[in-house]
């Protein structure tokens, strides 16, 4: 199963990525993912965003500048020296970016009217959708930020499924803590954890293999 998920993943970045991934400059930049919800054409509420779309672009960066992934060391000490990419995603608020790695993380409940009533108070999230089964959340922060003509940035999705536990969907570790750190308040306990590493892909003209000056992930 989880294999099939990482297959899954790969295929879904390697689809983002696209015949253009060559013609850009390995050592002059990093590739960012970020994602959006946008109304749908025909929606009955158009304030209700009704899909997600995923876009690539490339962030240039100076040898000098500190590395997008969040290591702390300077670009051409870290990701610029590796074989592949290393995509990174915005953080909530576009406070920085950090490195791209899909997880989830399920919370159990004990009291389900408590936990909707706290989290459709809170102006950070927004319900997509509510039904007997399931509520859906995304974290758009606040303010949420719109970027025409892609949509309104999504940080995540918490889901409330069957009425008997949170699963939490991110694409970074500073991703979920931000929604822990939401969660807090709700005292829910420990959650299980699962984390996906993004396949990595080789930069043009280059192997991704065990090279000396690879810094560690």
């Amino acid at each position: 199963m989880r294999d099939s998920l990482r297959h899954k993943r790969k295929s879904e970045f390697e689809a983002l990525a696209g015949p253009d991934l060559c013609a850009l400059d390995p050592n002059g930049g990093v590739l960012v993912v970020t994602t959006y919800w946008r109304p749908r054409t025909g929606d009955p509420n158009p304030e209700m965003p009704g899909e997600k779309l995923s876009a690539l672009s490339y962030l240039p960066t100076d040898a000098q500048d500190q590395c997008r992934c969040g290591s702390g060391r300077c670009f051409g000490n870290c990701c610029q020296l590796l074989p592949y990419w290393r995509p990174v995603c915005p953080n909530p608020g576009m406070q920085g970016y950090s490195l791209l790695r899909p997880q989830s993380a399920r919370l159990p409940l004990f009291s389900n009217e408590a936990v909707v009533d706290f989290l459709h108070n809170d102006e950070r999230l927004y319900c997509v959708e509510e039904n007997p089964h399931q509520i859906h959340w995304l974290y758009w922060g606040d303010p949420a930020l719109d970027e025409l003509p892609y949509g309104t940035l999504s940080f995540g999705d918490l889901e409330l499924r069957d009425h008997r536990s949170l699963l939490i969907s991110t694409l970074s570790d500073v991703r979920l803590e931000t929604f822990l750190d939401l969660l807090r308040p709700l005292h829910l306990g420990r959650p299980k954890k699962q984390r996906d590493p993004l396949p990595r892909l080789p930069k043009p003209g280059q192997r991704a293999s065990g090279g000396k000056h690879q810094p560690s992930s």
